[in-house]
Parts: structure tokens; C-alpha cells; sequence
């Protein structure tokens, strides 16, 4: 062992001597090494790996040439086949590279071939609009089909052949985007707390500022959803944060398009190898099989890959023509005011969302820009939105899916499942950071489906319906919500459960039903849906109000002054309800419009005397039943 260990160190200075005419600011990353390439996984680390002397392709640093130039102006270097090198001073220029100049972590592991995972998981069904289809409101299509799609819990819209928007992102050339590492192995499989590379980088961290203070000593990286999939529902910066430390998502590099494509491709042709040699024709059953398997059974190392997932469309743009844009080509106008682009769809007439301001992520979209093997966890949108997802460009999205009539024993399996997990974190169906697999759930007599999208064609989730899925190359997809007048009865679920778990709410569930009161009377559709939802929350309020009368000495009606502030755009203290229809405040922490403020669920959560407590409404009991009888008036007879 100790002569292997001297022949590595004496391979790499001579590697590194031989390559001293190559940039030291080689582009990064890069495409794959030679077919007959094979870095060895045993004996020593990744970088004082020894090669074989048969190996066929033998050192690339030899024969290369500098020929080309990426986005930023740099040169890049090529092998004799004309296919880009990686490697840099850090990795003694091997051309298998290291993480700092793939972009991206190392790739230390082939596919398993003989061990691939794969089940008989029914598809669900994909519909082909006609013209005249096509060209009339996307949601009355979807409402047209959603008595049999939502029992998929997802569908497939593929448009017709006359749909060919192009790919219009501002600035696509120059645009740079943080990615997020995923470890594969541990999506399902996995101990309580922080990852493998969260670990190892705490451990390094702990070593290097040994004796000094540190802010966040973890060195995990925070911000946004983790797991390249879903979002937090607006949670906070600090939520975020403490996600990431719990799981380990680390930030991985910023890359650009062509970037991140070369880096799929590159571990593609690695990954998908036989002794060494990249496959041929790897096809979506082959990665979809080793993707089970990686989940299932992490025997061996971790497969780690990136995801360049939740890049606001509200800074970038998207990726459909706006219209008087420099972006938008001739030709382009009609995709920009279509319908069916993805930037309209949440303001829609006839979609909830409508009467929402513009929030990143749930009415503005999210890009994603996908790779091989990368993956989005199971979850709901926020609120149990709808949703629509868009495929750009790029290699083939597979999706599996749980109806809504099946969610609370998905969440029951769960659960069960991984009891450890929910110990260490009892929001975990929130984190968008597990997967179980299709037979695990299909054993539990969960009804589970699949579809494969490709470019050009939507994938709908429709409410509360669990979804996840992986990519298979590299891709870009862009997504939204909205909210057809059926959605209400599954947002009001979503909101009485994130009250109960304490959780930030996007939208204010109770402001919006009294927003789509005032407009009922425009939408021949709301009328009937509205009045019962209505009802059923009047009701709830009228019980509350009355439990609550106990425990206050006085009821005050907002009126937007120092003495009787509106609360329209407060939230609970305590579990963050929106308090639009009334509230509760105590002496103790309120004074002069400022202070804590509860929600009728929270009244008792200050142990004051009834004495100090004021309870705060906007509208009489009577004027909420009124508003009830005026919407059922509105409702067509059946």
C-alpha cells in the first residue's frame, strides 16, 4: 500500500508537470473522458487514483488543444476526439476532474446493472386537446377532464402539433444558478439528522475553526425548498436554514446552461458504464431501474448529482416570449398572451389565484433545470394547489403520483415507515426531502401512477394529490399554481393543518373567501362551491366566537384605528393563522396597534384574566350569514 500511495503522488506531479501550459481557469464543467476511461474506487481517495496500464484511453493531458471558448470567454481545452477536459490544479489536472472543476461532486461509482429495481406502476392518462380544444380556456378543459384524471392524481396534456413556442429566457447565455446536492442513497434510506456530506463538512468545519466562534458553525448551506421539489410555503429564512442543517442539502455550484448540460452528460456517460465504457442508448427503463435502486438499496457509495431547482421566474424571466420584450422574437406575440402559458395560467378569471398578489413560486413560476438521476420528493403544493408544469426543452421527466383520495394513508405509511425520521422532524411531509418507492407503497395498498412527460406537453397535479419524480437528463421545466373554484374545499383543509402545525401560510385562506364573495356574482361556477365552504367556515366561526366570549371582557369592530386596528395583514402569534375575520389581544403584550394578536383557536394561549383580553372582528355574526344567503341566491337551479 505504501509504494501505491508513492506512485499515486508521483503520477500526479508528473501530471501536473506535463500539464502547466493549461489554464489555470479551466471552464467548469466539462464533458466526459474517453470511452476506454476507468478511474479505479479502491486502495486510495478519488484523487490519488491509479489507472490500469491497459486501460485504453490511457492520459488525455497529452493530446489536447485549446479550440474553443465558453459563455464567460474563457478557453477550453479538448481531448484528441474534440470532446472538453476536465480537470484542474486542485486534481493534479486528472481528467476525471474533482468537484471544483466538474461543477459538481465526483462521479466514484458505475450502475448496477443486475440489480436494477423496476415494477409494473400503471400510467396515468394523457389527453391530446384538439385545435378547437386548444384554443379555448385551459381550465375549462381541465375541469372538463378532471372527473377522470384526478383519480391519477396527476395528468399528462400533450398539446397539438401546431404548439411550438420557442425557449424565450432573457439572458439565457448569461444567466448563472446555485444548484443543490442530492445524495441519492439516503432520499429514503437515511439516519435522523444531518446527510453524509453535512456530516463530513461539519467535521472539517470543526477542524479548520477549532477554538474561534462561528455564526453557523454547521456549514450546511441554507435558503429555499430542499430536495429540488415543492416549496416551504413561504416559511422563513430561518425555517429554511433549519431545514438544511437537519438534512444536509448542501449548496453545490453555480452553473449555466451549457454548464450544467456538459455535466450530465458527463455523468451519464460515466454513471451508465459497463468496465468502464459508457452505454449506448441508455434507455429511461435503465435509469429508472437504477434510480429504485439507489433509493432502495444504497449498498456501496453515495450517488450524489445537482438539481438547479426554484429559480424565480420574478428575476429571470421565464421561459415563454413576453410580449414587447427583446426576448420575444417575431412570431412569438401569441405564445405570450396564450392561455396556456404558464405565467397566465394563476390569473386566470376564472382561477382563485387571480385575487392573489404576486408571490414567487406559487403565482409567479419557478424554473427548473434538471440532470441525470436528480430528483423532486414526494409532496402537495402549498395550500393543495393546483399546479401545471411546462417541458421546455431537454430529456424526458418521469412522474409517479397518489390520488387525493388516498393522501392521509400515504401520510399514515409514511409514518410508519420512517417513525425515526418524524422524530427528529415532525414537519417532514412539509421538507420535501424523502422518497419511498412505488412497491413500499403499492405493499401498503396504496394505488400509485407514472407518467413521462417530454418537451412540449404539461403535466397537471391536481389538489392535495402527493407527486414526485426524477429526471433523466438534462432539462428545463417551469411550473405554477392556480386554482379552478373546486380547489376551495382542499385549501380549506390545507389551512386548518398548517394552523395546527404551526406553519406560515401563503395566502390568507380567510381574506380570499371574503374576496371571492364580492365577485361570486361574475362567476357562474363559484356561486355553488362558495356558499357551502362559506357556510361550513361561518359556522366554525360562529363556534369559536362563542367559546371565546368567556375569555374576553370586551368585542370591538375594526375600524383601522389606534383602538380598533385592522388586522388584515397579521397572522396568529401562536400558529400563524391570518386573522381577517377576527382576533384576540391581551394588555399584556398589545398596546396602540402593536403587540402579540391570537387567533380564536389561540385565545387561551396568554394565561391573562378575561379582564385584559379584547376580542377584535370585522364583520357581525349576522352580516357573515347574510353574505351566505346572498351567494346562494346567485346559484343556478340544478
Amino acid at each position: 500500500m505504501a509504494n501505491f500511495r508513492l506512485d499515486a503522488r508521483a503520477t500526479r506531479d508528473a501530471r501536473a508537470k506535463d500539464a502547466t501550459r493549461v489554464m489555470s481557469a479551466r471552464a467548469s464543467p466539462s464533458t466526459p473522458p474517453l470511452e476506454g476511461e476507468q478511474r479505479e474506487t479502491s486502495g486510495v481517495g478519488a484523487s490519488g487514483a491509479k489507472r490500469s496500464a491497459g486501460d485504453a484511453g490511457g492520459r488525455r493531458g497529452k493530446a489536447c488543444k485549446r479550440v474553443d471558448r465558453d459563455v464567460s470567454g474563457r478557453l477550453l481545452e479538448v481531448d484528441e476526439r474534440g470532446e472538453f477536459m476536465f480537470g484542474c490544479e486542485q486534481c493534479a489536472f486528472d481528467p476525471d476532474g474533482c468537484e471544483r472543476c466538474l461543477g459538481g461532486p465526483p462521479v466514484r461509482s458505475e450502475c448496477l446493472w443486475d440489480e436494477a429495481l423496476t415494477w409494473d406502476v400503471p400510467p396515468v392518462k394523457v389527453y391530446h386537446p384538439t385545435e378547437e380544444e386548444w384554443s379555448n380556456d385551459p381550465l375549462e378543459y381541465i375541469n372538463s377532464i378532471r372527473p377522470e384524471a384526478e383519480k391519477y392524481g396527476v395528468c399528462n396534456i400533450v398539446p397539438p402539433a401546431s404548439w411550438k413556442p420557442d425557449f424565450c429566457l432573457p439572458g439565457k447565455e448569461k444567466l448563472r444558478f446555485r444548484t443543490r446536492i442530492q445524495a441519492l442513497n439516503e432520499l429514503q434510506n437515511r439516519p435522523a439528522g444531518p446527510s453524509a456530506r453535512a456530516r463530513a463538512k461539519m467535521l472539517e468545519e470543526e477542524g479548520n475553526k477549532k477554538g474561534s466562534s462561528s455564526s453557523n458553525a454547521s456549514g450546511v448551506a441554507s435558503g429555499g425548498r430542499m430536495g429540488g421539489g415543492g416549496r416551504m410555503g413561504g416559511a422563513s429564512q430561518a425555517d429554511a436554514d433549519a431545514l438544511a442543517e437537519k438534512y444536509g442539502f448542501q449548496q453545490g455550484s453555480r452553473h449555466n446552461l451549457e454548464t450544467l448540460e456538459r455535466y450530465s452528460h458527463y455523468f451519464k456517460k460515466k454513471y451508465f458504464s459497463k468496465d468502464g465504457r459508457p452505454v449506448e442508448n441508455v434507455t429511461v427503463k435503465d435509469m429508472e431501474g437504477e434510480f429504485w435502486r439507489l433509493i432502495e438499496n444504497n449498498k456501496g457509495r453515495n450517488v450524489e448529482v445537482i438539481y438547479g431547482a426554484d429559480i424565480a421566474t420574478m428575476e429571470v424571466g421565464s421561459g415563454f416570449a413576453k410580449k414587447g420584450s427583446d426576448s420575444c422574437p417575431p412570431g412569438q406575440e401569441r405564445y405570450a398572451e396564450s392561455p396556456w402559458n404558464v405565467c397566465n395560467m394563476p390569473y386566470n378569471s376564472e382561477s382563485c389565484l387571480s385575487h392573489v398578489e404576486a408571490t414567487t413560486g406559487i403565482t409567479v413560476p419557478w424554473l427548473y433545470f434538471g440532470m441525470t438521476l436528480s430528483a423532486f420528493c414526494w409532496h402537495v403544493e402549498d395550500h393543495n394547489f393546483y399546479s401545471v408544469n411546462y417541458h421546455h426543452f431537454g430529456a424526458p421527466k418521469v412522474w409517479y403520483s397518489i390520488p387525493a383520495s388516498h393522501s392521509k394513508q400515504f401520510e399514515e405509511v409514511m409514518r410508519k415507515r420512517l417513525p425515526h425520521l418524524f422524530q427528529s422532524q415532525p414537519d417532514l411531509l412539509h421538507s420535501l426531502v424523502t422518497i419511498l418507492s412505488p412497491k413500499v407503497l403499492q405493499d401498503e395498498g396504496i394505488p400509485v401512477y407514472r407518467a413521462e412527460q417530454h418537451p412540449r406537453s404539461y403535466i397537471i397535479t391536481f389538489p392535495y394529490a402527493y407527486h414526485s419524480g426524477f429526471n433523466t437528463g438534462f432539462n428545463c421545466a417551469e411550473a405554477v399554481n392556480f386554482a379552478p373554484i373546486d380547489w376551495l374545499p382542499f385549501g380549506v383543509g390545507a389551512t386548518e393543518r398548517y394552523a395546527s402545525d404551526k406553519r406560515y401560510q401563503s395566502v390568507a385562506h380567510d381574506q380570499l373567501l371574503s374576496v371571492l364573495a364580492e365577485s361570486a356574482h361574475k362567476h357562474p361556477r363559484f356561486p355553488p362551491v362558495l356558499a357551502k365552504v362559506m357556510k361550513e367556515r361561518i359556522d366554525d366561526e360562529d363556534e369559536r366566537r362563542k367559546a371565546a366570549s368567556s375569555a374576553v371582557a370586551r368585542e370591538i369592530r375594526m375600524e383601522n384605528t389606534l383602538e380598533a386596528p385592522d388586522f388584515n395583514e397579521r397572522d396568529c402569534t401562536n400558529c400563524l393563522a391570518d386573522l381577517n375575520w377576527s382576533c384576540v389581544t391581551c394588555a399584556c403584550s398589545f398596546a396602540k396597534g402593536n403587540g402579540y394578536a391570537y387567533c380564536l383557536r389561540c385565545v387561551t394561549a396568554c394565561k391573562c384574566d378575561a379582564e385584559k383580553r379584547t376580542l377584535f372582528y370585522r364583520n357581525t355574526m349576522k352580516e357573515l350569514r347574510d353574505t351566505v344567503s346572498r351567494i346562494e341566491g346567485l346559484c343556478k337551479p340544478t
